[in-house]
């Protein structure tokens, strides 16, 4: 149950967040959240991270429903049962996923607004930070499994 919740989690802030931005300022417009560090930034992105695969809008989607259907296939058999770093990261994955998918079908293009000002990096949004931190979570999730299995195999070869 915390699986959808967290999905859902995702969704709901990623999407009240962009409906904010779009209906409280022109594209373009900035705001200072905190001076020097990070402002507001009204931005559309046609593409991916960095505008890559720009206007590929069906890509995405059918990216995303792929993506939907294997967490689905792997999560019935019981992929994720006993690993919450991986059960977590793949919920904030796919809340992500659905979030940038929204604002792809429903306006054409994803809706970004955090914008970094003590580097240059791409606008981005909610959606990004959990698919970001999501595949954090599932890599952290491999390595401490790998980890693990390479102990007990060590342990097996000291018998």
């Amino acid at each position: 149950m915390l699986f959808y919740l967290l999905i859902a989690l995702v969704v709901v802030l990623d999407q009240v967040m962009k409906y904010y931005i779009r209906t409280n300022m022109e594209v373009t417009e900035s705001v200072p959240l905190w001076e020097g560090v990070i402002n507001l930034t009204s931005h559309r992105n046609t593409g991916a991270a960095f505008g890559i695969l720009e206007g590929q809008q069906w890509f995405f989607i059918l990216s995303v429903v792929a993506v939907l259907v294997g967490v689905i296939y792997f999560r019935s058999k019981g992929e994720f049962k006993g690993r919450p770093l991986m059960e977590t990261g793949v919920a904030l994955l796919v809340g992500g996923a659905i979030g940038n998918a929204i604002d792809r079908v429903v306006f054409g293009a994803v809706t970004d607004f955090f914008d970094l000002q003590f580097m240059s990096f791409a606008i981005f949004n909610i959606a990004d930070v959990a698919i970001n931190v999501g595949v954090g979570l599932m890599i952290l999730s491999m390595l401490v499994e790998w980890a693990k299995a390479s102990k007990n195999i060590r342990r097996e070869g000291d018998a």
